[in-house]
């Protein structure tokens, strides 16, 4: 209001001194543009990482998913899908029938290939849209993937004649067609697919009649996938649909043994990930982008307090002509504003490609994988965001140069230093007597003094810096490789039939062979190992007379349907007790079983049935034809102990019912039909790459229908995992660092602007420029020497508490407190905060006493 009465709010006059203070200071616009193009650069890398995380998170659900769909609708007849398809809340609905799911070609034993038949909506949504060729119409027509085609042993080319053998309601078939379209395989797909037209299951429609709630067989069932209209909960949309049509399924209470019971889940593509779930990975983002905000407004802010320091007698005439403490804050936010929009876009070019960049590396620390593809997409919330935090560290960083520079009256501009507040703050100066006298190093102390601000400002830039470095090296050095492994494969090798890997063991015709298991016991490289041994649920199974172990199939009399394993001393030895103790000879008599008990990855126990240690519990023998069967024997065991279990070692990885283990030679005579499972073994120290490269030769050469499992897999993982920290957090901790580093230039170069009629005082009077070097050495060593200081009780702070409690979720971290990062660079810094201030000072006194003596603060 007083800039209006007093008739000097000219916008036009305070835009032409802002632009004639702009083009006059070239070489301090050029590191201003640089600060914030480095920290634009450090936003747009941040926002791109998350983006891109969660592009490729989404679109990598989708396809382990089996395609698109918000929700998924299983094992359903056509009846169900004619009732549910016209529902007003479906935006798109797929349709696709099951013909087979054995295919009996030889090549496909170790590449597990179904047989279906997906309308155009399926085929969309799970991207098997042949990229060359068409969609089948005739019906000797077919379409598959790369894959599958290689593994059968067929040339992809249109034309192609290819004959499947295959099984469909008990009956083997064998029919010819004509390859007339194809697509590459999905990387993250451990299936193939051959899909036949409409014109062919017509033809077959009375083969493919759905039967599967009698006789479990998946021939004739339909999948259906969902998209519904609009947003919002797809749980509860799901719900409704269900219960508009006249159906039920788990989310809603249902049970199986309703009639109108169907199985409908929400596809885990639009259930959101564990990475999303993960607070941690909210908390790093957050402190990422406050560690930029931070690390942005010291450089900027010194920056512009050297442009302030250099202007400010200009201000101060500007003062004198009736210049407001309003205008010239516009002035100065015009500067920084221009600046910005010539840096900012800069910024986001470079922080954008640096991030596409750095997402593979990001990836590879998770469950994701870089192979499948990583899908960053020009997302503008990237751009806006960015732009939106750069400027308000902008900002922020000028807001105190601005204030100082509108507030200093006329008379205070012309002998303000920077070193001085303005007279309007000034405290009152305490004269000190020493009786040591006027030693350099005391004097360089007392300068670091004459700022403190700007003193801790520098020293906390650098510290951050170091404080991130060892943080870094505290998480790569924490992982903990055993405990990753064991997660996952608790031996050092694991052999069985490749349907076993590929999670199909309930519908195997393959067991794993005693010649194989022969062939690795007989080599010169296996320690040792033991048989792991149950029956197919399809053929007999084993239930329980206990309410423990509700909600998984029962039998005919409602009894809980288990597995029961029978194993060899090898793999019980290797089971961690949780509750009880095992008497081997006891256990040995027949009359006890282990229980095996679910964890999470911490080991945690998430599934504990309620029973205990003790207790003693009723087996049903039931010989099995189709869903029902009949009992054949019942036996009593006592339970000695639960135990955790590895999944990946100690199951046939494809069940989800209660588990019990028994030594094999009391397992064996109780069951009529037993499957060799699986056989894990160790081997001896160092022959792991020999051993590896014996079953390769093996399962190529001798026995295609055997696979194997290793963990050098998971090693590799595991490496991954390590050297993203180290890229990403060391790449973060040097470019902050570079900051830090800049800053104390920075702050040097000011204090020695602000000080160049001072150091010429001092050579007046007998200081030589050797000494004069040395002080500003001193001062240099004094900041390196808080900063180590800092840097130590912060460092240990932060690390003992910060990334402790952060670290404590990760299952396969073992916190170790670390210091030796820090104290290698130590060194590193001292040299260079001794060295910078004597290159400086030799730039700054080329000119000569007397010139010095003469001059204003300006240059």
């Amino acid at each position: 209001m007083n800039d209006i009465l007093f008739g000097n709010n000219n916008r036009t006059i305070i835009r032409r001194l802002s632009n004639c203070y702009f083009k006059a200071s070239k070489s301090r616009n050029v590191i201003a543009m640089i600060a914030i193009i480095l920290t634009t650069t450090l936003f747009t890398t941040i926002f791109t990482l998350g983006s891109g995380l969660l592009d490729t998170v989404q679109d990598q659900n989708i396809r382990k998913a089996g395609g698109d769909g918000q929700a998924v609708l299983n094992y359903i007849s056509d009846d169900v899908y004619n009732d549910i398809q016209g529902n007003a809340m479906i935006d798109r609905i797929a349709y696709t029938k099951a013909v087979s799911y054995r295919l009996k070609n030889p090549g496909l034993e170790k590449w597990r290939s179904d047989l279906w038949y997906m309308d155009d909506t399926a085929l969309e949504f799970a991207r098997y849209e042949p990229t060359t060729g068409h969609r089948p119409v005739a019906e000797n027509e077919i379409i598959a993937d790369t894959r599958t085609l290689d593994a059968l042993g067929v040339p992809a080319q249109i034309g192609t004649p290819i004959t499947l053998t295959y099984d469909m309601k008990g009956n083997e078939y064998t029919e010819d067609f004509v390859l007339c379209g194809f697509w590459e395989t999905d990387s993250l797909s451990n299936i193939g697919r051959f899909i036949v037209s409409k014109a062919f299951i017509d033809r077959h429609a009375d083969l493919l009649v759905y039967t599967y709630p009698v006789d479990n067989d998946y021939s004739g069932i339909v999948s259906a996938y969902i998209m519904f209209k609009g947003s919002g909960d797809i749980d509860a949309k799901l719900n409704r649909l269900l219960s508009e049509t006249g159906y039920t399924c788990d989310l809603m209470g249902g049970s199986p043994k309703d009639d109108n019971y169907i199985i409908a889940r929400v596809s885990p593509a639009y259930q959101g990930s564990s990475i999303l779930k993960n607070p941690s990975m909210f908390i790093f983002g957050g402190v990422g982008i406050l560690l930029i905000i931070v690390t942005g407004y010291l450089i900027i802010y010194n920056i512009f307090q050297i442009s302030v320091i250099q202007d400010i007698q200009s201000y101060g005439q500007l003062k004198t002509l009736g210049t407001t403490k309003r205008q010239i804050k516009k002035l100065i936010n015009r500067q920084a504003f221009t600046l910005s929009l010539i840096s900012i876009p800069i910024g986001l070019l470079i922080g954008f490609l640096v991030g596409r960049a750095l997402v593979p590396f990001l990836m590879n620390g998770t469950i994701y994988t870089v192979n499948a593809g990583i899908k960053v997409t020009i997302n503008p919330v990237i751009f806006i965001g960015s732009a939106a935090f750069a400027l308000f560290t902008v900002f922020v960083s000028v807001r105190k140069p601005a204030k100082v520079a509108g507030t200093v009256s006329p008379i205070e501009a012309i002998r303000y230093t920077g070193n001085d507040m303005p007279a309007f703050r000034m405290k009152k100066v305490v004269d000190r007597k020493s009786a040591h006298g006027a030693k350099i190093h005391r004097m360089a102390l007392a300068n670091l003094g004459r700022n403190r601000k700007r003193t801790v400002l520098v020293m906390i830039s650098m510290t951050v810096s170091l404080v991130l470095f060892n943080t870094v090296f505290t998480l790569s050095s924490g992982f903990d490789i055993d405990k990753y492994i064991a997660k996952f494969v608790n031996t050092d090798f694991v052999i069985s039939a490749a349907d076993y890997f590929q999670f199909r063991f309930e519908t195997s015709e393959n067991d794993l062979s005693e010649s194989f298991v022969e062939a690795v016991r007989q080599s010169s490289s296996f320690e040792d190992g033991g048989r792991l041994y149950t029956s197919r649920m399809l053929e007999e199974s084993f239930s329980v007379e206990s309410e423990a172990f509700g909600g998984y199939n029962t039998d005919e009399d409602g009894n809980p349907l288990v597995d029961l394993y029978g194993a060899d001393d090898f793999l019980l030895n290797n089971m961690e007790v949780v509750e009880g103790s095992i008497d081997w000879e006891a256990l040995k008599t027949g009359k006890y079983v282990l229980l095996g008990v679910e964890c999470d990855d911490n080991g945690n126990i998430i599934d504990n049935p309620a029973v205990n240690a003790g207790d003693s519990i009723r087996f049903h023998h039931i010989i099995m034809d189709g869903l029902s069967g009949s009992e054949d024997g019942e036996y009593d065991f006592m339970i000695m102990a639960k135990v955790r279990i590895n999944e990946n070692t100690d199951t046939t990885r494809s069940t989800g019912a209660a588990r019990f283990y028994m030594p094999t030679e009391n397992y064996l005579p109780l069951c009529d039909n037993p499957h060799l499972v699986s056989f894990p073994f160790n081997v001896n120290d160092g022959a792991e790459t020999e051993m590896g490269e014996f079953l390769n030769s093996y399962v190529e050469n001798i026995e295609p229908n055997m696979d194997f499992d290793s963990k050098e897999t998971y090693i590799d993982s595991f490496d991954n995992l390590t050297s993203l920290i180290v890229t990403i957090g060391g790449a973060l901790s040097i470019i902050i660092g570079f900051i830090g580093i800049a800053n104390f230039v920075n702050s040097v170069l000011t204090s020695m602007i602000t000080r160049r009629k001072e150091f010429a005082m001092l050579q007046s009077i007998g200081m030589t420029g050797n000494q004069l070097r040395r002080m500003l050495s001193y001062e240099g060593f004094y900041y390196a020497i808080g900063t180590m200081l800092a840097s130590v009780v912060f460092g240990t702070l932060f690390s003992m508490i910060v990334v402790r409690g952060i670290t404590n979720g990760i299952w396969f971290f073992t916190y170790r407190f670390v210091v030796w990062p820090v104290l290698i660079v130590y060194p590193f810094l001292i040299a260079l905060t001794v060295a910078i201030p004597a290159v400086l000072y030799k730039q700054i006194t080329k000119t000569s006493i007397i010139e010095r003596l003469n001059e204003r603060t300006r240059i």
